[in-house]
């Protein structure tokens, strides 16, 4: 029987924490890995999709949402939010970051509000590789 001899890491956390101190100009910002209960002005949430396994590397496909007040801010949230991932890729725990896609608007349905306002929806993806321990 094949047994994993490598152990990955959990890099939702380090996805977090790399946006959370990039978009530091953003007044208003919640980053984590779910929506908040209650909605802030600008807010990002990160998914892990997972992916293959390799001897000593992941691929891990993340999911990042982020909503707004405007569809102006919300796609510029976006490409910021882009632009700090590609700096990710420091070796702890991400070897490489890339193969983004998006940003793309996503209609919700309800709209999520912040005080009376709709917030924009927008989505984008990318890939990193994970090494294990």
């Amino acid at each position: 029987m094949f047994q994993f001899r490598v152990r990955f890491p959990i890099s939702d956390g380090a996805v977090v924490l790399a946006l959370t101190g990039a978009l530091t100009s953003w007044a208003g910002l919640t980053v984590q890995p779910k929506l908040p209960d209650v909605m802030t002005k600008r807010v990002v949430t990160v998914r892990n999709d997972s992916g293959p396994q390799e001897l000593s590397r992941a691929s891990r496909r993340y999911g990042i949402n982020v909503w707004a007040d405007s569809s102006v801010e919300a796609e510029n949230l976006a490409l910021d939010a882009m632009q700090a991932l590609t700096l990710l890729s420091d070796g702890s725990p991400f070897l490489s970051v890339g193969s983004f896609t998006g940003p793309f608007e996503i209609p919700d349905s309800p709209a999520y509000t912040f005080g009376n306002a709709s917030m924009t929806h927008f989505y984008f993806a990318f890939q990193g590789t994970v090494k294990g321990f």
